[in-house]
């Protein structure tokens, strides 16, 4: 069992021509409204790509909490765990999107902003295997590294924009006390001030980290462990709206991961959920079953 940390939103997606300068009116083409929040959607990932997976997080007391639960619940993911907040709003994000799948995001916390490092007791990862955390703060990343290593759960970090203000002696302090961690090549240059190379990333694998994840973009990925470092192109697909790819790719990085495949395999494999994702609107309309996956890189090869 995956336990998955973090936010738990709806995403309001409006499509535009083109992405609004300061002061620009800019007519929305098309209006949607998704499921969303980064533990959400890799959690929603994990569900349909076939590993038992929990999620813990707070929503409100409201329609859009509601049904941002049930979506997680036709997905096939244990929700009992969640925190329904009476005083506070479920939280969303207003997404800008553009015909070229670049996007502007507008944060409401809401009930988000209720999970604290007083929520991660021993209790609540006890009998799971990884416990993963998106987009949360550095004490709540600390505090989940810590309860995991005293219950002997292994720990996993998508590394979000409040984690990426910090300096480096304290983000790697961080990191080093979790398993696995995923982090996009802009957080990476922010924070350590040079570009993500085979060698740079691996020299950050110290502690009790076993795997960093560097996303690229359009440019794949690199991957360290303490035996290796490599990198993976990423497929070339159309993109329609990039929202919800590090999840999708996180996810399927946890559930190779946890198959014991070779590392290589497990991240080509995570690249192909992310390209997938990435060919349908929304965070989650494009999440493959692991058979799709399969058969995605076998047909992608083929073409070769």
């Amino acid at each position: 069992m995956i336990l998955a940390i973090g936010n738990i939103n709806l995403d309001w997606i409006c499509t535009l021509s083109h992405l609004p300068v300061p002061d620009e009116k800019v007519n929305i083409h098309k209006f949607n409204v998704h499921p969303g929040g980064a533990a959400s959607n890799f959690a929603a990932s994990l569900a349909r790509l076939g590993t038992n997976i929990a999620i813990f997080g707070h929503v409100g007391d409201d329609t859009e909490g509601h049904e941002a639960l049930q979506t997680l619940k036709q997905e096939g993911v244990d929700t009992s765990g969640v925190i329904i907040e009476k005083d506070l709003a479920t939280g969303f994000v207003i997404i800008l999107l553009d015909k070229n799948g670049q996007s502007i995001k507008l944060r409401f916390r809401g009930a988000n902003s209720r999970l604290s490092p007083d929520d991660l007791t021993p209790k609540l990862v006890e009998g799971i295997d990884i416990a993963y955390a998106a987009s949360v703060t550095i004490p709540i990343a600390n505090q989940l590294a810590k309860t995991c290593k005293d219950v002997g759960v292994r720990s996993s970090l998508d590394v979000g924009e409040d984690i990426a203000k910090q300096s480096i002696d304290v983000f790697r302090k961080m990191i080093r006390n979790f398993s696995i961690v995923f982090i996009n090549e802009i957080v990476f240059e922010r924070i350590f001030n040079e570009p993500p190379t085979l060698s740079n990333v691996q020299s950050e694998i110290e502690g009790n980290l076993e795997v960093l994840s560097v996303t690229l973009g359009r440019k794949g990925s690199i991957t360290a462990s303490r035996e290796t470092s490599f990198h993976t192109p990423t497929f070339d697909v159309e993109v329609v709206d990039t929202t919800g790819a590090g999840d999708a790719y996180a996810a399927g990085f946890i559930h190779f991961y946890q198959q014991h495949l070779p590392l290589e395999e497990v991240v080509k494999r995570s690249n192909a959920c992310a390209s997938l994702q990435i060919m349908q609107p929304g965070a989650r309309a494009g999440l493959p079953t692991a058979g799709e996956v399969e058969e995605f890189i076998e047909t992608y090869e083929s073409k070769k």
